[in-house]
């Protein structure tokens, strides 16, 4: 079975989103963010489902998002910083056919890239961050491939695509 597609899973400001779409762009595949459907589902920002709805319809919302995932052919999707946290929605998101890929960011990295402005519910306090980050870690190392999320989004991309399509990259660099 050939890899229809590459799922990006990590820690809340380690870049998926953005890193998601240059990827995508790369590889001139689609990109879907599954935060941005779970606000589409719900009508609301992630941070007011969270606040008026709890965390585990948040999480009902992410699984259900996951599961319509699988259906994707050639999509590099971000999952929220928790999905890979979860079992049932890691499950659906690491099928036979996508590659999952680790962006692993540093502390002292994820903290500089998140506002604390309370835009990211689980975010509001940075020793929960830390917390947070060391207990989703035995997770997020159940990926596939693991890629250093340090350093700007195009050379970030450049090596999740040469993690999971090697030689895809190798013909992207010839071309230069």
């Amino acid at each position: 079975m050939s890899l229809v597609r590459i799922v990006l899973v990590g820690f809340m400001g380690s870049g998926k989103s953005t890193v998601g779409q240059v990827v995508a762009g790369r590889l001139r595949w689609h990109f879907r963010d599954l935060d941005t459907v779970v606000e589409s589902a719900a009508g609301k920002s992630v941070s007011r489902i969270f606040a008026e709805d709890g965390e585990e319809r948040f999480r009902a919302l992410e699984l259900a998002a996951a599961r319509e995932s699988r259906a994707l052919y050639e999509y590099v999707i971000a999952a929220g910083g928790g999905a890979f946290a979860q079992p049932e929605t890691r499950a659906a998101l690491a099928t036979p056919d996508a590659a999952t890929v680790w962006l692993r960011c540093d502390i002292e990295t994820i903290l500089a890239r998140l506002p604390s402005d309370g835009s990211r519910p689980l975010a509001r306090n940075r020793e929960t961050i830390r917390r947070l980050l060391e207990a989703r870690e035995p997770s997020y190392r159940l990926a596939d491939k693991v890629v250093d999320a340090t350093g700007g989004p195009a050379s970030v991309a450049e090596r999740v695509v040469e993690a999971v399509m090697p030689e895809r990259a190798r013909s992207q660099n010839e071309g230069r």
